[in-house]
């Protein structure tokens, strides 16, 4: 029985893991979608903006941030080519914005990307914004790091808990553990956005 449930906790972290990874692809390809139309109607602003918004749903191997950070980095480089500096400028910042909101205290999704963006940026700006400077942006906050990954770990327990313990298996509320149970799912919920949102 012990090594029933075992499989079922499992099963459910599994479960819940693949759901909230097909939501990123899901969500980066949408947004990929949106850009490219953006682009075929000539709104070059929309088109950087979602691009950017696509490299937020970031998950390793995720294609859909990889072609999001590609297209963007041309983008820019085109607005660049045709003289237009302050299209192109404000594409490298949306470029370097986007991949430093991945970085963590170990790791940096897609540096080649921003030490191009970084490199362009303190071109484009004449030797006003050096390029020492935005080679070194500030490290997240560990504490809040901790406090994000905290609330991840939380949230997913307490999504797999509610699902094992606070319903039954004709999916009717075990009234006693479902609520506090899902009052952890939302406590993890926030810690995680809090955690983020500070590091």
């Amino acid at each position: 029985m012990r090594s029933r449930g075992g499989t079922l906790v499992l099963a459910g972290v599994l479960l819940t893991l693949a759901a909230l990874s097909a939501r990123m692809l899901l969500l980066a390809h949408e947004e990929l979608g949106v850009a490219r139309a953006a682009a075929a109607a000539g709104d070059a602003e929309a088109q950087a903006r979602h691009l950017r918004r696509a490299m937020a749903h970031y998950l390793p191997g995720n294609p859909w941030v990889s072609a999001a950070a590609g297209e963007l980095a041309a983008l820019a480089r085109a607005q660049e080519a045709g003289g237009d500096r302050d299209a192109a400028l404000q594409s490298w910042r949306e470029l370097r914005t986007a991949a430093l909101v991945l970085r963590t205290g170990w790791m940096q999704p897609l540096s080649t990307e921003l030490s191009e963006a970084n490199d362009r940026i303190a071109a484009l700006n004449g030797g006003a914004v050096s390029r020492a400077r935005l080679g070194a942006p500030r490290d997240p906050s560990t504490g809040w790091v901790v406090v994000a990954l905290a609330g991840l770990g939380v949230w997913l327990a307490g999504a797999v808990l509610l699902l094992l313990r606070g319903l039954k298996s004709d999916l009717t509320l075990v009234r006693r553990r479902f609520w506090p149970l899902l009052g952890v799912v939302a406590t993890g919920w926030v810690l995680f956005a809090l955690g983020l949102g500070l590091a």
